[in-house]
């Protein structure tokens, strides 16, 4: 009877608990069906039912980046019914135009399948009919987001010679929409050297009838070895800046007063997402050096160069040094250009020169000294190198160079001083009297005859110095190795001294009254600051985060408050293309202070 009971119970619970499963419904939801192009859209996850339904990871979404918000969670007693419900709340961004279908998602979660309703959404270029009230010209239409920002690599030669080098530039289009945070590019150049890099240029261009933000970085480039090479991909690191649509309302009179929606345009609500651009590669061809008429003379220079000598004094003695000035200019690849050798060293000492190079020239100041007044001229100099524009081998010969040698004035011999007797006086001991006797004015110094070392105080203090020494030197060690083993410890004592340097940064933008580098300093040093304070990704602390951290450790109302007002105004000004006064931003830097401050007297 007892198994049979025992197996009952069994299929009631197992029965039951599937029972229960059934009661959580799961549908998914979004704020609106019809979304422009470069602005988000909200996805919610709901579970009523239950709580404990935790984040999924949803699938990737055709024509959509996703990226995950946090939970939401509620419950309520209605007629004596408690109900509760758990929300996941994603944010999309559309990437492309179209209609779209999100959903059905299958989720699974200890033993029990959950599968949701699906939605369409469309997603359109341009704003939508009710948030239009734009006169301007309607741009030629864009179908994918890609068309907006994208990379791409360009170098100005498809063929090159060994060395030779090849300007290669690398730009950034953007076309209605905000992007920040702008990292330089990187590119893959196997079988390439860089050689040097110009400062970013900015401007715009037409480009398919639409009018794009340009940057553009240029870089000069070589190749290493001949045959086919491949360059790039280049990839770029930024943040596109989207402005979430908040639900509409009815106007204000301040709308009707100042004729737009001031204050849903300052304070609403900016994401930032990363993205990571991505250009296509480029073929190029490396063809190596002839060989036919390469002369013994040639050292490895590549480009159209000029060559310059001159030497002087041209009347020296012998041993007396001789200044070699050469100077290699033009265009080319000055990194293979080496110091241009004398037709002939003979009766000279030769020393290393000095080299100073410079964008478009590369100078060798050379010291020879003549070893005889027989040399009559400094010998020829040849330069020779592989011209890129002609494609054949070149050489520029300069000198020799007249000079007049002659012998030192007088040889300097050294001599040896004839030894000659030294007369020494010498000068009688004077024996004194025994009728003169000294009287000692001052004892002098007192010691005690056969005294010990070991019993010597101050011997004995000294002996301790060196265990000092030892036991510093083991705690300097100790704190070393825990600052390289406890990640946390080191964060830690290194963050007052980051926060210091940030709101340096923050004070320099204040005096400039720059509001966007201010915010974006104060934002920056507060990540950092809270990062390293309590061992977070720096990156990942947003208000929600903090806040999670540090629940139910009795942090003071008024500290919560000023962590709360100094995110707002960050995500406010350093998004919104507002302007923050200067009395403001001096209000924000003593919050940042304070709470600084209060973190470093505080023990949790």
């Amino acid at each position: 009877m007892k198994k049979i009971f025992a197996l009952i119970l069994a299929v009631l619970l197992f029965f039951g608990s599937r029972a229960l499963a059934k009661e959580v419904n799961f549908e998914i939801s979004v704020d609106r069906s019809q979304v422009s192009l470069g602005h988000s859209l909200q996805l919610d996850l709901a579970f009523s039912g239950t709580q404990n339904i935790p984040a999924l990871e949803i699938p990737a979404i055709d024509g959509f980046q996703t990226r995950y918000l946090g939970p939401s969670t509620r419950m309520s007693i209605v007629n004596g019914q408690m109900s509760s419900s758990i929300t996941h709340i994603y944010s999309l961004l559309p990437l492309k135009t179209g209609q779209f279908k999100i959903g059905p998602f299958k989720f699974e979660y200890k033993g029990d399948n959950y599968i949701s309703n699906s939605l369409n959404v469309e997603v359109v270029e341009g704003q939508l009919p009710e948030a239009s009230g734009s006169s301007e010209q309607a741009a030629p239409e864009l179908k994918d987001i890609s068309d907006r920002v994208f990379l791409v690599i360009h170098p100005k030669k498809d063929k090159a010679y060994l060395n030779e080098l090849v300007p290669m530039i690398i730009k950034l289009y953007v076309a209605k929409l905000a992007v920040r945070d702008i990292q330089l590019p990187e590119f893959s150049h196997e079988g390439f050297s860089l050689s040097e890099s110009e400062q970013p240029k900015q401007y715009q261009e037409v480009l398919g009838g639409l009018n794009y933000d340009v940057i553009e970085f240029n870089n000069l480039i070589f190749g290493t070895r001949p045959g086919a090479q491949v360059i790039g991909p280049a990839k770029l690191k930024c943040n596109l800046i989207v402005k979430k649509d908040g639900p509409s309302r009815a106007p204000s009179g301040f709308d009707d007063f100042f004729g737009s929606d001031m204050f849903g345009d300052l304070f609403g609500k900016y994401e930032a997402y990363p993205l990571e651009l991505k250009s296509r590669e480029v073929p190029i061809t490396i063809l190596p050096l002839p060989e036919q008429d390469k002369s013994r003379d040639f050292s490895g220079a590549v480009g159209d160069f000029d060559f310059q000598v001159s030497a002087g004094p041209q009347e020296v003695k012998v041993g007396d040094p001789i200044t070699l000035k050469m100077v290699v200019s033009g265009e080319g690849n000055f990194n293979t250009v080496n110091v241009p050798k004398l037709s002939s060293e003979s009766g000279f000492k030769v020393y290393e020169p000095q080299i100073k190079q410079e964008k478009a020239s590369k100078s060798f100041e050379q010291i020879i000294m003549p070893q005889s007044a027989a040399i009559k001229e400094v010998p020829a100099i040849t330069f020779t190198f592989f011209n890129t524009r002609s494609g054949l081998y070149q050489s520029i010969t300069r000198g020799a160079f007249p000079v007049k040698v002659s012998l030192p004035d007088k040889e300097e011999i050294t001599k040896v001083v004839d030894s000659q007797p030294i007369k020494v006086q010498t000068v009688q001991e004077e024996k004194l009297g025994r009728d003169i006797i000294y009287i000692k004015a001052l004892p002098g110094n007192v010691s005690k005859k056969g005294g010990f070392l070991y019993k010597n105080k101050t011997f004995l203090i000294w002996q301790l110095f060196p265990f000092a020494g030892l036991f510093l030197l083991f705690i300097f060690y100790k704190w070393k190795k825990k600052l390289s083993t406890d990640i946390s410890y080191a964060r830690k004592l290194h963050a007052p001294k980051k926060a210091r340097e940030g709101i340096r940064r923050a004070r320099e933008y204040l005096a400039k009254e720059d509001s966007a580098g201010f915010y974006n300093s104060v934002f920056q040093t507060l990540q950092d600051y809270l990062g390293d304070r309590f061992h977070l990704s720096s990156q990942a602390i947003t208000l929600g985060v903090i806040e999670e951290v540090l629940k139910g450790r009795q942090i003071p109302d008024q500290v919560l408050d000023q962590l709360r007002g100094i995110f707002k105004d960050c995500d406010i000004y350093r998004y919104a293309a507002a302007l923050s006064s200067k009395t403001n931003m001096e209000s924000e830097l003593k919050k940042l202070e304070y709470l600084i401050d209060y973190f470093q007297r505080s023990k949790i």
